[in-house]
């Protein structure tokens, strides 16, 4: 009895982790910039960032480049599109330049 317990615990537990399979986004930048995703910021600073909690659906990304000098902060829009997240995950790339490459892969694997 205690060997059957031990099983239906087991597969219990695997079934719930396994269960929660929500896609992610994933944000790469080699340069600063600031990427707003529906109206939240999220600043590169050359690394990548993974936001887990998106609502499925249709999203709004801009990439503002940013400049900090003495006393002053100035953002220039450089690149804007929109992406439906769906049950992929779906990474942005930016690139030095500030076009973004959005691609689609289904829980990691392309």
């Amino acid at each position: 009895m205690k060997k059957i317990f031990t099983l239906l615990t087991g597969i219990l537990i695997t079934l719930v982790t396994f269960a929660d399979n929500r896609p992610t986004v994933t944000l790469r930048s080699n340069k600063n910039y600031e990427i707003v995703i529906d109206g939240r910021s999220y600043f590169t600073h050359g690394s990548a960032i993974n936001i887990p909690n998106l609502q499925y659906g249709k999203h709004t990304v801009r990439v503002f480049e940013v400049n900090r000098y003495m006393f002053r902060t100035t953002r220039k829009l450089v690149s804007t599109s929109n992406f439906r997240l769906k049950n992929k995950d779906v990474a942005i790339v930016v690139d030095p330049r500030g076009n973004m490459r959005i691609t689609e892969s289904k829980f990691g694997r392309d």
